[in-house]
């Protein structure tokens, strides 16, 4: 019976464990074709007619470029443009990372390990 019961009090554990897990995340709906085409038009605008002040940071452009996933699979008529500003995207992000690495004198390191083959 002891066994019983302590098999019992982990599932009860268990299911408590999951349910205030959920109850404390967001849950994400998929965008709307209306959304993604208004975030699409607004988003390439500031990415190609920026500087860098203007730019939102890092986490708010990967936050862009994962909804631009979605939007492919929500509006596949206009998979293209979502996936040049998924690109678009990508590539200032790696802009701002080579920055980084030339300001902290850290691009010839980053060079010279990944010629010894670390990666």
């Amino acid at each position: 019976m002891k066994r019983a019961s302590r098999s019992i009090e982990c599932l009860v554990f268990g299911w408590l464990v999951l349910t205030v897990s959920l109850i404390g995340q967001e849950i994400k709906h998929a965008p709307t074709v209306a959304q993604c085409q208004a975030d699409e038009r607004l988003w390439i605008s500031s990415v190609e007619h920026h500087n860098d002040d203007t730019l939102p940071p890092l986490r708010v452009l990967w936050n862009w470029a994962l909804e631009t996933e979605d939007c492919q699979k929500v509006d596949p008529d206009n998979q293209r443009l979502y996936f040049n500003l998924s690109s678009e995207i990508i590539a200032l992000r790696l802009t701002r990372m080579s920055h980084f690495l030339d300001r902290h004198n850290l691009y010839q390191q980053f060079v010279q390990e990944d010629e010894e083959g670390k990666r």
